[in-house]
């Protein structure tokens, strides 16, 4: 039983995760970085989704990580 109610958790922790992503990338959402700036030499919009992609892999390792 308390495997279950850890195994609920978990989905609903990577659940969070999967919307915050997704909310991170919608079109209206990625307007507010898509303008002729850079970062270091990157164009924000790009260093602003590499960024998103590394956070939200790195919550899924950090995640994932204490499950097992």
């Amino acid at each position: 039983m308390a495997e279950s109610r850890d195994d609920e958790q978990l989905g609903l922790r990577l659940a969070a995760v999967a919307a915050a992503g997704f909310v991170l990338i919608v079109p209206p959402f990625l307007a507010r970085f898509d303008h002729l700036g850079q970062v270091s030499g990157v164009p924000v919009l790009a260093a602003y989704l590499f960024l998103v992609w590394a956070i939200v892999i790195g919550l899924v390792a950090v995640i994932g990580g204490r499950s097992g």
